[in-house]
């Protein structure tokens, strides 16, 4: 009995094994596979490694290549072949010591520094009558440049004793000024009331500030002074028989670079990746509008507002087709109406503003009133002696530049800044702008 019970307590504890797992037909094979395949199979999969390993090289090394291309190529074409071209292509620019222009009452308005000076000089060496239009006459600046002007005009007068000169003079003038514009003018008939040759040569880059007068002040310096003053002293010239205008302008004004990937190379694949310069064919920036060119087929004078241009919203909101949407965008409509017949003013120049897109945009402005004013003279019987040009005199080595704006804050998250924070990028950048820098200066006019 003892035993049977032992026996049913045993057979109840003990535990029965687990069944073992059938083994697969490839555990089989594997097992029963000879260590010489086995070492077949492992040098074949340390090939297959290298193959890819190289492979993946390979493909990086060809990725690297053609990154640098993509980087490298457009910054040496926009950093140094393209500025040697133009500088080999540009024409000479050539004065002739022996001009004679005794008679010609001269206006040159930032005649105090830079081109302005040199151009005052070489027409009082000639023979000419200068007036500068200077900030503040009283500043060591005006006060020396004044000094060198009446030098070369004594010189003219020691060559010619007979023909005395009237000694040229610094007027104040102050561009972002509209009042300064008007007493300029009104100082210079009063005084000499006489003019042949007026010279805009007065500019600036700062830009993305208000004036007194509640104008951007690139727009304000670079177009609307000139276009002010021309108008003012337009009754002196067409007095004075033979005349000229002459508005001084740079390649920003109608040259601007081509778009690239960012803008879906809307100027050719070939220009935008290298960033090669196009005309502007964009209008004409007036605070929130934008002034187009009038539509073909239709002549200047043939718009509605009577002048050949109509403003255009740059931020045009889309009208849905909900009645409740287009109710609220009723008012948007009323200003896009009002501001395409002409009747709008700009409420806002600072927003979005670059300082040298705005800079451009005034150079571009005062080409456009150039070309527009030498066709209405050339209509006008009384200004048939009068005519209009627009110069670019290129690099000139001076201190325009170093007055300009610095970088608007509003570029921070724009895509340059973006893309300069890439090493690559960054390097690049540093390398061809030191060697940019260094080829210009060694291209500069003097």
């Amino acid at each position: 009995m003892e035993d049977e019970l032992r026996g049913v307590i045993s057979r109840a504890t003990t535990r029965k094994a687990p069944p073992q797992p059938r083994q697969s037909r490839e555990q089989l094979r594997k097992a029963e596979k000879t260590e010489e395949e086995l070492e077949a199979e492992r040098r074949q999969k340390e090939e297959e490694e290298k193959e890819e390993a190289e492979l993946e090289k390979a493909c990086e090394q060809w990725c690297s290549r053609v990154c640098r291309v993509l980087i490298v190529v457009p910054l040496v074409f926009s950093y140094v072949l393209h500025p040697t071209v133009e500088y080999f292509l540009r024409p000479n620019l050539a004065l002739d010591p022996n001009l004679d222009v005794f008679g010609t009452y001269a206006v040159v308005t930032g005649g105090c520094s830079g081109v302005g000076l040199q151009t005052s000089i070489a027409l009082a060496r000639g023979g000419a009558v200068v007036t500068l239009g200077c900030r503040d006459p009283k500043t060591e600046d005006a006060l020396r440049a004044l000094r060198l002007v009446k030098e070369a005009a004594s010189k003219y007068t020691e060559r010619h004793r007979s023909k005395p000169l009237t000694p040229p003079q610094v007027l104040p003038l102050r561009l972002d000024s509209l009042a300064s514009v008007r007493s300029f003018a009104s100082k210079y008939n009063e005084r000499i009331g006489r003019l042949n040759l007026l010279i805009n040569n007065a500019g600036t880059r700062q830009a993305c500030e208000l004036t007194e007068d509640g104008m951007e002040v690139a727009f304000q310096v670079n177009y609307l002074a000139p276009f002010l003053l021309t108008n003012l002293f337009l009754p002196l010239l067409q007095d004075s028989g033979s005349a000229r205008v002459v508005n001084v302008l740079c390649r920003d004004g109608y040259l601007r670079p081509a778009h690239g990937w960012n803008l879906w190379f809307k100027d050719g694949w070939l220009k935008g990746w290298l960033g090669m310069p196009v005309p502007i064919k964009e209008g004409i920036r007036l605070g929130p509008f934008r002034v187009e060119a009038p539509a073909e087929g239709f002549a200047a004078g043939q718009q509605e507002d009577g002048v050949g241009h109509e403003f255009v919203m740059d931020d045009e909101l889309e009208i849905e087709e909900d009645e409740e949407e287009d109710t609220q965008a009723t008012p948007n409509r009323d200003l896009q109406e009002t501001s395409r017949t002409g009747r709008g003013a700009p409420s806002d120049w600072t927003t979005g503003c670059r300082p040298e897109k705005a800079y451009a945009n005034a150079k571009l402005a005062l080409l456009a009133f150039s070309h527009e004013l030498e066709r209405r003279l050339r209509d006008d019987p009384n200004s048939e002696a009068v005519v209009s040009h627009a110069v670019n005199p290129n690099a000139v080595a001076s201190d325009f530049l170093a007055k300009g704006s610095p970088a608007s804050s509003n570029q921070g998250w724009g895509y340059y800044k973006v893309m300069s924070y890439l090493p690559p990028v960054w390097v690049s950048r540093k390398v061809f702008g030191f060697l940019h820098s260094v080829v210009i200066n060694s291209m500069l006019r003097f």
